[in-house]
């Protein structure tokens, strides 16, 4: 779509932001960007693409384009406390969940991370309350969530049930988990039978290397990481042993260790899949992949670091179209990691000695200016440089 609402035949630019966590939503974002090609290229064709890639704003993103009906519900965050939140009806059958909105970092503040109490609890809340308003069908965003539980939590709240040596239930956070010897899964699996689970993540990285990669942001430490990494073997051991022969071999593939592996735990109990949540969410909301063959895409997220390289929104669109020989630039507020090689360029919002955050104007400006020097530098794509 254009950014003034109209279907753009063949657009000069293509703005394809994901979210900035806690600080704009995607749609935000484009707007901002927008501003700054305009002003860079005032006769350029514009088209405004918000999107997500499985983690905060997916529900939102996918909404946009294909409707659907709001449902609220009640869920517990990943500290355990009752919270309002909604899932996305697109049909009577199909429903969207996101995890960040559930158990997400953005709901809390850093000294309020704890990995070894996080629950995804509320995932499997919400799961149920889909499920029990007729949904057989669930699209599940994974990312952004403050658990490393691996699903645990959610199989809880669906049914089953960890117990100890003595026969009494056990808590499946990471603290208390290996106190178990046992789960029941049974109850879980009757409540998701004729249910297709499919996961959008947005890394590529396996439940495995989970806690390596993207530990220190919910809170793992050189001090705690011991019993967090104890705790998913263990979680493995028990799955195998309860009936799910697939589990030590899920623990390594890519894509479950999204979320904090919350999709990993859910596949022991239902027919499910995990993909690219980027792709995933391109092929709902992008059909015609005008992302993919505009001559110039802008996209964006918060931070560009390795992680963005490993299944992340902006990472995935620049691989993409790099291999079309198409360029696009990414626009971040801190950029950690450099970009591979191909066509790809960076653009970093806040000044390089500010470690502060960076919100509100200046935020915007920032994204303008990113804009602006993103279109400068690739003016000579085809159709920019009359544009």
């Amino acid at each position: 779509m254009s950014d003034d609402g109209l279907p753009a035949l063949r657009p000069d630019v293509v703005i394809a932001p994901n979210c900035m966590r806690g600080y704009a939503t995607s749609s935000q974002v484009a707007t901002a960007l927008a501003e700054g090609v305009r002003s860079a290229r005032p006769y350029a064709g514009i088209a405004l693409c918000p999107l997500a890639d499985g983690g905060d704003g997916t529900l939102d993103a996918l909404e946009a384009v294909r409707g659907g009906l709001r449902r609220p519900a009640e869920a517990d965050d990943a500290r355990g406390r009752a919270r309002s939140t909604e899932w996305l009806a697109l049909d009577p059958s199909t429903a969207v969940v996101e995890t960040a909105s559930v158990c997400g970092l953005g709901a809390l503040r850093p000294h309020e991370l704890d990995p070894l109490e996080a629950t995804s609890r509320g995932v499997g809340q919400i799961v149920a309350a889909a499920v029990d308003a007729g949904a057989t069908s669930l699209v599940i965003g994974l990312g952004g969530t403050a658990v490393v539980d691996g699903g645990a939590g959610a199989l809880a709240a669906l049914g089953a049930r960890f117990v100890d040596r003595f026969g009494h239930p056990v808590d499946p956070c990471p603290r208390t988990l290996t106190s178990a010897v046992a789960v029941d899964l049974a109850p879980a699996r009757r409540r998701l039978a004729g249910v297709r689970l499919r996961f959008l993540a947005d890394v590529s990285t396996p439940l495995s290397g989970n806690l390596t990669t993207f530990g220190a942001q919910k809170g793992v430490t050189a001090h705690n990481r011991p019993q967090a990494v104890r705790a998913l073997h263990h979680l493995v051991r028990l799955l195998a042993e309860a009936g799910d022969p697939e589990a030590p071999r899920r623990f390594e593939e890519p894509w479950f260790g999204a979320g904090g592996g919350t999709g990993f735990g859910l596949t022991a109990v239902a027919r499910a899949t995990a993909e690219s949540g980027a792709s995933g969410v391109l092929e709902i909301a992008d059909p015609e992949d005008t992302v993919g063959s505009a001559p110039l895409v802008l996209t964006a997220e918060g931070v560009v670091d390795e992680g963005t390289w490993q299944g992340k929104l902006p990472g995935a669109i620049a691989r993409r179209r790099a291999g079309a020989g198409l360029p696009t630039a990414l626009v971040a507020v801190r950029v950690t990691a450099p970009p591979p090689e191909g066509p790809m360029s960076t653009h970093q919002i806040a000044r390089t000695s500010s470690r502060g955050a960076v919100t509100g104007p200046d935020l915007w400006r920032g994204l303008a200016r990113a804009a602006h020097q993103a279109c400068d530098q690739w003016q000579g794509t085809a159709l920019l440089e009359q544009a």
